[in-house]
């Protein structure tokens, strides 16, 4: 495997632009808070947004191609089941728009589509051998959700960057782990990866070429996953 390259100066980057970004957004709190946006505001809070999300996600990409995939099983064979620990069957804590730390906010890798996955809906069903095929359950109705309102969304998004931010570590490895099973059965799974870009998306006057220089790191570590087994 060649020399894993040195990211740390392209996080250096990618937080300083994060620091440009919450002086034109402001507070993900102060922003939880609204109910709506002008669509002007919007999109341009959208565009910081996919913008370092985009750079984050091929920084990541890059960190994971070179972990070392024993490692990685051992690692997941050690985790285990998850365990319910005495917290969390406790009620959830109620939502508080100011203290974003206690948001429930994960970071979208967002993989690209496998197009060998069938949709549970449109899967093949198992037929009895003898008899009336029995009817499928009746779902219990349920009340509609109520829709998030766009600004919290962006919020949580903003949140969960800063947490890449600050650990990024374990998001290689879920990458890490996602592309060594995607790829089995979709080998231009981490190729697409590498080329996807920011949407929408708006260039930083502060340091445009961050996007380009993180991309450019993302299409060198793509073939290192060719090898899955």
């Amino acid at each position: 495997m060649p020399q894993p390259p040195d990211l740390a100066p392209f996080w250096r980057r990618l937080k300083a632009m994060f620091a440009r970004a919450s002086d034109v957004i402001g507070a993900p709190e102060a922003l939880a808070l609204l109910q709506a946006l002008t669509r002007k505001r919007r999109h341009e809070i959208a565009c910081w947004v996919a913008r370092l999300e985009c750079i984050a996600r091929k920084l990541i990409f890059a960190e994971a191609a070179h972990l070392d995939h024993k490692i990685l099983q051992v690692g997941a064979r050690a985790s285990g089941p998850p365990r319910v620990s005495a917290a969390r069957s406790k009620r959830p804590r109620a939502f508080d728009p100011a203290q974003p730390k206690t948001w429930s906010a994960r970071f979208e890798l967002a993989p690209p589509h496998d197009p060998l996955a069938v949709p549970e809906s449109r899967a093949p069903r198992i037929r009895a051998l003898w008899g009336p095929i029995p009817p499928a359950p009746s779902r219990a109705a349920s009340a509609p959700a109520q829709p998030t309102p766009a600004p919290l969304r962006l919020a949580i998004r903003i949140e969960a960057l800063r947490r890449v931010l600050e650990n990024p570590h374990p998001h290689a490895q879920r990458v890490a782990r996602l592309f060594r099973r995607l790829g089995r059965r979709f080998p231009e799974a981490a190729a697409r990866y590498a080329i996807a870009t920011a949407r929408p998306h708006a260039s930083d006057p502060g340091d445009p070429r961050l996007i380009i220089d993180a991309l450019g790191l993302a299409i060198i570590a793509a073939p290192l996953f060719a090898n899955t087994s």
